[in-house]
């Protein structure tokens, strides 16, 4: 009797922590990069920061550096961008820009 009672518990035990586990795996998402495309090449950028906190974004430019690529930024959030141009001119946007996701 007892050798049948510790079966039933090993066996609910197991059975709990494999789903626990497709559970936990199911719950995290993989973190997306989001870019915003400029008017022409940027040289360098001078400031990426939410707009309401000032908090600085990370972000780098694409390899054709006609975009800005953002790591973990928050969508719905608006952004400031301020950039300088092979040129020397500087342009700065506000959001609404263009923020898609990096394919």
């Amino acid at each position: 009797m007892k050798i049948c009672f510790y079966a039933l518990v090993f066996l609910l035990l197991a059975l709990g922590s494999r789903t626990a586990a497709q559970t936990d795996s199911s719950k995290v998402k993989p973190r997306q990069d989001f870019q915003i495309y400029l008017k022409q090449p940027v040289k360098k950028i001078k400031l990426l920061m939410y707009e309401k906190t000032f908090l600085p974004i990370q972000g780098k430019l694409s390899e054709d550096r006609k975009s800005i690529i953002m790591k973990e930024w928050e969508p719905g959030t608006r952004v400031h961008v301020k950039v300088l141009y092979g040129d020397g001119t500087e342009d700065e946007c506000k959001s609404p820009c263009f923020i898609d996701p990096v394919l």
